[in-house]
């Protein structure tokens, strides 16, 4: 037996549970750095995620075991989001500046909402139900249709109601006083996040990695089959083979099914139906200074393919070169969308046009970087029906020694906040004594033993 726990991917969620289980553990990462999705990539003085990553969290413990973990290498902002809707921006969240929209899609947007807000038809039945319910049919149609379907690639009728727990319901007057013009601002858990101050995520992940002993994190290591044996589980890489008593798995369930030998037909329907769409990233680095210091804008136009844009400059100054910003552009698509054919020319085209004829960068601007990336596993999507399948494949794994866990394993939509707050779950599952404050020692550690975090390896 070669531990007690075998860790399969070296993400948020499996660095994480790392660090608090008690159980004797390996970690094993295909790649050659741990954080997985959570990662950075530093090019040219430009330092950019994979798609954009800042720390907030409704919970208090998980975001100071976030921040803690980093040290002094911490940089706090607050949040500059617009939406570009009508030829215009609003401040985001949008209901709170119907101001800024222009007559009469503005009147009829905030009569709308009053309407529905008021009325009592029951509990919606579909997420389309529930927005109209919550921010009337003018808003909805305006924007939270075309820009929830353009994310997620689904009509908001398929989309489970799980996603109504993670929008928060407008208060009538604060829609109200937004539209007469007096500001105020919404979703207040996520105003003001923080982000590493150098190395970008990276150092995030550096710093939980660096509190995993180094013969447990096992590195460049690509697993090629899970075998479940009488005596526990089997683990096969490309340079040996490991034995668990149990193991956890943080690989796409997707992955997973395709590893592990004698998987009936049943689970496999049932994960073959779940929905991971893929994503493709531009980082364009800029020449001059940032005109608007936006941290996002989201973008509802159908006639642009990016969904979001957000400015890794912003989230912190050492992000691009002296005289310099950086634009990273999101577009996510279905499994085996034509986008994610495109080449790379294509793609930056596309995006340099539509920011162009948003007036988000001039005529003018002066192009210093540019990469187009591609991400397979990207954003899991709610479907309507999705709960059972998940449980199904849950189940059958668990049942083997085999735990699903993390976003991609678990089929479950978390920042890293929440991959954290199931790592603290499944640690005391597993057996681990672990009160709020045990919890928030292990990370704040982590910054007291590196506190400048000046040893960030981003690749």
């Amino acid at each position: 037996m070669d531990a007690h726990l075998g860790i399969l991917g070296g993400g948020s969620s499996g660095l994480s549970l790392a660090l608090l289980t008690h159980l004797d553990h390996v970690i094993i990462e295909q790649g050659d750095t741990a954080g997985g999705h959570a990662t950075s990539t530093s090019i040219d003085g430009y330092v950019f995620d994979r798609g954009p990553h800042i720390m907030f969290s409704r919970n208090k413990l998980l975001l100071d075991c976030m921040v803690q973990s980093l040290g002094a290498n911490v940089h706090q902002c607050k949040r500059n989001n617009v939406v570009s809707i009508a030829g215009g921006l609003a401040r985001y969240p949008i209901e709170n500046d119907l101001a800024a929209l222009p007559l009469p899609l503005r009147s009829d947007a905030l009569i709308s909402l009053i309407e529905w807000q008021q009325r009592d038809d029951g509990a919606p039945g579909n997420l389309a139900e529930w927005f109209v319910a919550n921010f009337g049919e003018v808003l909805t149609a305006a924007y939270f249709r075309p820009y929830n379907e353009k994310v997620w690639n689904v009509p908001l009728e398929k989309l489970s109601m799980v996603w109504a727990d993670r929008i928060p319901r407008p208060p009538l007057a604060d829609v109200v006083r937004g539209a007469m013009g007096e500001l105020s601002e919404g979703y207040l858990h996520q105003l003001y996040y923080s982000y590493p101050l150098r190395g970008g995520y990276t150092a995030f992940m550096d710093a939980w990695a660096a509190g995993v002993p180094s013969d447990r994190l096992q590195l460049g290591e690509e697993i090629t089959a899970i075998v479940p044996v009488d005596a526990g589980v089997r683990v096969e890489t490309g340079s040996r083979s490991w034995l668990f008593e149990q193991v956890v798995s943080t690989l796409p369930i997707k992955y997973l099914v395709h590893l592990v030998p004698g998987v009936p037909s049943e689970v496999l329907d049932a994960v073959g139906r779940l929905v991971v769409n893929p994503m493709l990233v531009i980082t364009l680095g800029l020449l001059g200074e940032d005109p608007n210091q936006y941290t996002a804008v989201y973008i509802a136009d159908d006639d642009f393919l990016v969904n979001r844009l957000s400015y890794p400059a912003v989230f912190s100054p050492h992000n691009a070169p002296a005289g310099h910003f950086s634009i990273q552009a999101e577009i996510t698509a279905s499994p085996g969308a034509e986008v994610m054919t495109w080449d790379d020319d294509a793609v930056l085209n596309h995006v340099l046009n539509g920011l162009r004829e948003r007036g988000l960068i001039s005529e003018g601007q002066k192009v210093t970087f540019q990469i187009v990336e591609r991400y397979d596993q990207a954003y899991v999507v709610y479907t309507q029906g999705y709960e059972p399948d998940i449980e199904l494949a849950t189940a059958w794994f668990a049942e083997r020694g085999i735990v699903v866990h993390g976003r991609f394993g678990a089929h479950e939509y978390l920042n890293v906040d929440g991959c954290l707050d199931r790592s603290i779950a499944l640690a005391r599952r597993l057996g681990a004594d672990l009160s709020d404050d045990d919890v928030l020692a292990v990370f704040a550690a982590l910054g007291a033993e590196h506190p400048d975090r000046t040893d960030v390896t981003s690749p």
